[in-house]
């Protein structure tokens, strides 16, 4: 069994899952990215602690994959606090490269664990090719569209009152969409990646119809969410298609 000591990747990612409470402290907690973008980065490190007390290799693989998804689910809570002007680009932009290095690691352990190695593999360029600025999730069309979507709603009057249930249940909803289409997609197992895909599509299912509940409660006229449910039925198209 690897100590944790030992675990290149685990002493790279511990400080950035202590920098997540830091990074969001000041995001207001009602906005769903803040316990997932916490959640997440806790769970990378507790998956390669979880792996490395497992002796069965494609038992470890499994949690590395589980860690994999996680830093992809982080990366996309970075976008959505960008879009929302939480962060600035440039703090973004550095904070998504260090998960970048932390997922090529990741995916050099879970091979070396898959083969029970004794040791990390060297940091793997398969799935995150090397020197590569951007994860993969981020060249998908549905990925766009639900970034895409997340800016229409920021700018939608009167959404970004989390005090109201239904805009809470809205920004609950755009924000699942976005964070499952990245963590299906750093899944190495196809049961995996489908099932992150169709908590997104009826994630997508779910907002539109909070959406018609918005519409119909404010006053005629004032909230118009067509195209926020356009893009919503495009997403919900595209993740069919996969």
């Amino acid at each position: 069994m690897f100590r944790l000591d030992d675990i290149k990747v685990y002493q790279k990612a511990l400080p950035f899952a202590a920098s997540a409470e830091n990074l969001s402290a000041g995001w207001g907690r009602r906005h769903a990215v803040v316990d997932q973008f916490r959640r997440a980065s806790e769970s990378i490190v507790v998956s390669i602690a979880e792996g490395a007390r497992i002796f069965s290799g494609p038992q470890r693989a499994t949690m590395a994959d589980v860690a994999l998804g996680s830093t992809f689910e982080c990366a996309a809570c970075l976008d959505v606090a960008g879009i929302k002007g939480f962060l600035s680009e440039q703090i973004v932009v550095s904070n998504k490269a260090r998960l970048l290095e932390i997922t090529r690691m990741l995916v050099g352990l879970r091979r070396g664990w898959l083969r029970l190695a004794l040791k990390e593999e060297p940091a793997s360029p398969e799935g995150v090719e090397s020197g590569r600025s951007e994860f993969h999730h981020e060249t998908l069309d549905v990925y766009k569209t639900a970034m895409e979507f997340m800016r229409w709603l920021v700018a939608l009057p009167g959404t970004q009152n989390l005090s109201n249930r239904l805009c809470r249940e809205i920004d609950k909803g755009a924000t699942s969409v976005a964070l499952n289409v990245a963590e299906g997609n750093g899944r190495y197992s196809e049961l995996d990646h489908r099932r992150f895909l169709e908590i997104a599509a009826a994630s997508a299912a779910k907002t539109t119809v909070y959406l018609d509940l918005y519409e119909q409660k404010r006053s005629p006229g004032v909230v118009h969410a067509t195209q926020g449910k356009f893009l919503l039925s495009r997403i919900i198209a595209m993740l069919a298609a996969y």
